[in-house]
């Protein structure tokens, strides 16, 4: 069976902001310089920052837009949880396969086969890595087939259990690129190179044509509408993305990550360090444009919030990433370490 996964995506100066952001700086050059440069703070139970920007001052009105967000979301006490409510829908992802009545001639080619835990894909010759680096629970899949293209398996259907809304909108974002073409199927759905791609609930929905042929995508389509008919959760939208700048954002550019790991299997050319993720760490990521007029999205800023499980863990993971910046950037020219916190150092720029 085919199966892609779609990477990519490659690629301050503050000052304060009333009495809530202090903010210091690691100055190596003036703000208007062009270069790669990076950015991050720590504020309550939360790291963000910036990287790949063109100039320190671009970084700088981003980091304080996200300061804005979070002091405004602080004070009101919201985004604190790291679920969002409760679901109606909690039933097996099996339980969600339509059968062969609900498909206009499309009929199930076999018995449906079940994962769960840490036995997903043992069988064949695909990774399983990154579901479980987004808390993969189960998963149902079964192939499908229809008279009219010679009664042979055309189309597979996975469903996956991701635990959480949260983890249900990482993997599917993990496949989501600027400019992306959706089909709407009771939620929004991903149709790129074969494949159709939505998440509704805790659950992330895969289905894979193996042939290209309208029929089939129509068959494809038809089976997506009749699971999200079932599911009666809505499409994840977690609230933390309300704390992202709006101004500039690439649509199609959301990321969300729980793991370094899949931080970097979403961008190949980060910097050498950045903060390190806990294991109840949340981050979340999107693309913003360099230049206002550019259509160029692969030459765009990355943004980013790591949400930690309380703020003694987030300053401590922000210590450790601090120390680390100063170690690399020991003895480089004009490099200036400043004692109250933020960092804005100019990269090197990526190969």
């Amino acid at each position: 069976m085919k199966r892609r996964l779609a990477c990519f995506f490659d690629r301050f100066h503050l000052f304060s902001l009333g009495t809530y952001f202090l903010c210091g700086l690691i100055l190596i050059s003036c703000s208007g310089e062009q270069g790669n440069w990076t950015a991050a703070q720590q504020e309550d139970r939360y790291i963000y920052g910036v990287w790949q920007s063109a100039t320190a001052k671009k970084a700088e009105q981003l980091m304080l837009e996200m300061a804005e967000n979070i002091k405004n979301t602080s004070a009101a006490g919201e985004e604190s949880s790291t679920t969002e409510g409760i679901l109606q829908t909690t039933v097996s992802p099996a339980s969600l396969l339509p059968s062969n009545g609900e498909l206009l001639g499309w009929v199930q080619s076999g018995v449906p086969s079940t994962y769960q835990g840490k036995t997903l894909y043992r069988d064949r010759a695909t990774s399983p890595d990154l579901y479980y680096a987004y808390g993969f629970e189960r998963q149902a899949e079964v192939e499908y087939e229809t008279p009219r293209f010679g009664s042979k398996p055309l189309i597979l259907l996975e469903i996956f259990d991701m635990g959480t809304p949260e983890n249900a909108f990482g993997i599917y974002n993990f496949h989501t690129y600027p400019q992306m073409k959706f089909e709407w199927v009771g939620a929004k759905a991903l149709l790129s190179g074969g494949y159709l791609r939505f998440a509704k609930g805790k659950y992330f929905v895969q289905i894979e044509g193996y042939e290209f042929a309208t029929g089939i995508r129509e068959g494809m389509i038809v089976l997506a509408k009749a699971i999200a008919a079932q599911i009666k959760d809505p499409s994840p939208e977690p609230r933390i993305l309300t704390l992202l700048p709006t101004n500039k954002k690439v649509h199609g550019s959301t990321k969300l990550f729980r793991s370094n790991w899949a931080l970097r299997q979403i961008y190949s050319t980060l910097p050498a360090d950045v903060p390190q993720l806990t294991e109840a760490a949340l981050g979340i990521s999107a693309l913003y444009k360099n230049k206002t007029d550019s259509i160029n999205w692969m030459d765009a800023q990355i943004v980013y919030i790591i949400r930690f499980p309380d703020t003694a863990a987030a300053k401590t993971a922000y210590t450790h990433y601090r120390d680390a910046v100063y170690a690399l950037m020991k003895g480089a020219a004009g490099f200036e370490k400043r004692t109250d916190g933020a960092i804005l150092i100019n990269e090197p720029s990526a190969p």
